[in-house]
C-alpha cells in the first residue's frame, strides 16, 4: 500500500464527521476544513470523502491509509462550522477505527474541541492510545449532559496523531501504521452518538472436492446466543459447472448432525421438501438452481452442529456447503463460526471457504481465519496436508492477507489469545479485524502438496471460539 504522510492520515482520521438522526435535528454546516496535504493520496488508499449534507450530516470519510511515524511529527488537522440547534438537542460524537501498528511504541490520538452555546465555548475531548499491533479504538463523547436551548452558535473539531512515545515525542521506533477508519461522527440531536456495533456472519460456506468415506465434506457450525436460529442449509454440486468449475459433483446429499452425531434432518433433492419450506427458500433467493441440489430449512436452538456432503451412490466431485442466517437478526442468536473438513487439492480443486460480513451494528468484526492439517492425525485422519497455506480476499477477489506458517504473522499473539492458535507450526491462521462485505479464504498445500484439511473463520464478536475437528 502507497504509504502518506502523518498530516494526511490525520485528515483521513478526523474527516469521518457526521450523521445526525432526521427527526428533530438540527443542522451542522462546514465553514472551514477539513483539507488535505495533498489530497491525492487517498484515491491510492481507498479513502472516501462525502461532503455531501444530508440529513444533518456533516462530512463522512470511511477508508483505510498506511503512514510511517514519524517521531518529530504530532500532526492535527481542523474542522470547523456553524449549527443550528433545535430544542433539547445535545452536540455529541462517536468513533470506531482499527489500527495496526508496526512498531514498539505507541501512538497517542486526541479528539477535542469546542461548542460555542449563547456566546460561550464549551469543550468537549476524548482520547487514547494506539497500542503495538492490531487492535480496534472506540469511544463516545458530548459536550455536555444537557441539551441545547436550541438557537445558532459555531463548533470547531480537531483530531491529532502523536507519533512519538507518550511524554516523549522523540523516541518514536521506525514503522508502519495501517488505519480503517469506520466512523467518526459528530451530532446534534437529542440523543448522542454512538458507536457501530460489529457486523455479524450472515453466510458462511466451503468448496472443495467430495470423496467418499472419510474423505466427503464436512462442515460444522456453531450458533451463539440463548434464542433459536433459522437457517438454511445448501449441498450444491452441478450448478457449480455454471461458474467454470470442472468436475461439479453431480449429486449431492446433505445430513444435519448435533454434537452427539445424531440426525437431525436430511436430505437429497430440494424439490423434496416441504411446500413451506420450498417458499422459503424461494423467497430468500435461496433455492438451488439445480433440481439435483440439496437444501434444509431448520430452526435449531444454540449449540455445535455438523453437515455432511456427499455424492448419491458414492459418486465425487467438487461440491459446496452453505449455511445462511435467515432470522435478520430478530433473535439474539448469532452464526458464529464455520469449520469445514475436506480433501485439498491443486489447481482449481483447492479448497476455498467463504463468508459474508453483514447485519449487526455494521461496524468492524473481528474474525480469526485458520488452515489446519497435519494435527489431524491425531483425529484419525489418515492422509492430512502436510503443510496448508491460507490466503484472505475481498469481495473484488484482492488478496487482503496470506500466512504459510502461524507463528511467522504479526498478529499471532491475537490468535493465540482468542483460544485458537493451531497446535502445529506449519499450519495457518491469520487474525483480522474487517469492515461488512464477502470474503473468501482459499486453502492449499504449500508447494502443490495435497491431502485433508480443514478451513475454519471464527466471528470473535459473536462467540466463544471452539474448533471443531
Amino acid at each position: 500500500m502507497k504509504k502518506i504522510t502523518a498530516t494526511s492520515l490525520v485528515a483521513a482520521a478526523l474527516a469521518l464527521l457526521a450523521l445526525a438522526s432526521p427527526a428533530r435535528a438540527g443542522t451542522l454546516v462546514v465553514t472551514d476544513g477539513p483539507t488535505f496535504t495533498p489530497p491525492e493520496v487517498f484515491s491510492a488508499n481507498t479513502i472516501v470523502v462525502d461532503t455531501t449534507i444530508g440529513q444533518g450530516a456533516l462530512v463522512h470519510l470511511t477508508g483505510s491509509a498506511t503512514i510511517t511515524p514519524d517521531s518529530s511529527n504530532m500532526a492535527s488537522i481542523e474542522v470547523s462550522g456553524t449549527y443550528s440547534a433545535d430544542e433539547g438537542d445535545m452536540f455529541s460524537g462517536a468513533y470506531s477505527f482499527s489500527a495496526d501498528l508496526n512498531t514498539d511504541t505507541p501512538v497517542d490520538y486526541t479528539i477535542s474541541g469546542t461548542v460555542t452555546v449563547f456566546g460561550v465555548p464549551v469543550p468537549f475531548t476524548t482520547s487514547g492510545t494506539i497500542q503495538p499491533g492490531l487492535h480496534v479504538y472506540t469511544g463516545d463523547f458530548q459536550t455536555a449532559p444537557f441539551g441545547f436551548g436550541g438557537g445558532m452558535g459555531n463548533f470547531d473539531a480537531t483530531m491529532t496523531l502523536d507519533f512519538g512515545a507518550t511524554g516523549s515525542p522523540a523516541a518514536a521506533a521506525p514503522g508502519t501504521l495501517d488505519i480503517a477508519i469506520q466512523q467518526v461522527d459528530f451530532k446534534l440531536d437529542p440523543l448522542p452518538a454512538t458507536v457501530a456495533g460489529p457486523s455479524l456472519s450472515e453466510n458462511i460456506s466451503t468448496r472443495a472436492n467430495v470423496g467418499t468415506g472419510d474423505d466427503v465434506l464436512i462442515g460444522g457450525f456453531i450458533i451463539n446466543g440463548s434464542d433459536s436460529k433459522t437457517v438454511v442449509i445448501q449441498g450444491i454440486g452441478p450448478s457449480l459447472t455454471d461458474s467454470g468449475v470442472m468436475g461439479a459433483l453431480a449429486d449431492p446429499t446433505i445430513e444435519l448432525r448435533d454434537e452427539s452425531g445424531a440426525t437431525i434432518d436430511s436430505n437429497d433433492n430440494w424439490m423434496d421438501l416441504s411446500s413451506a419450506d420450498q417458499t422459503t427458500l424461494t423467497d430468500h433467493a435461496l433455492a438451488p438452481t439445480d433440481d439435483n441440489e440439496s437444501a434444509l430449512v431448520e430452526t435449531l436452538p444454540p449449540g455445535t452442529y455438523t453437515v455432511v456432503l456427499s455424492g448419491v451412490n458414492d459418486t465425487t466431485g467438487v461440491g459446496l456447503v452453505a449455511i445462511y442466517d435467515i432470522d435478520g437478526g430478530t433473535t439474539d442468536s448469532t452464526l458464529g463460526n464455520i469449520s469445514t473438513r475436506g480433501m485439498v487439492d491443486t489447481g482449481e480443486n483447492v479448497m476455498i471457504g467463504g463468508f459474508i460480513l453483514g447485519g449487526g451494528g455494521g461496524g468492524l468484526s473481528t474474525v480469526v481465519v485458520r488452515a489446519i492439517g497435519p494435527s489431524l492425525s491425531a483425529f484419525g485422519v489418515t492422509d492430512p496436508l502436510a503443510d496448508p497455506t491460507l490466503e484472505l480476499r475481498n469481495g473484488d477477489g484482492d488478496t487482503i492477507d496470506s500466512n504459510d506458517n502461524w507463528m511467522d504473522d504479526p498478529n499471532m499473539q491475537q490468535v493465540s489469545d482468542a483460544g485458537l492458535a493451531p497446535s502445529n507450526p506449519n499450519e495457518s491462521a491469520l487474525y483480522k479485524i474487517l469492515p461488512a462485505g464477502n470474503y473468501t479464504v482459499i486453502v492449499s498445500g504449500a508447494g502443490d502438496t495435497t491431502g485433508v484439511a480443514v478451513v475454519e473463520s471464527y466471528d470473535l464478536n459473536s462467540m466463544t471460539a471452539t474448533a471443531i475437528k
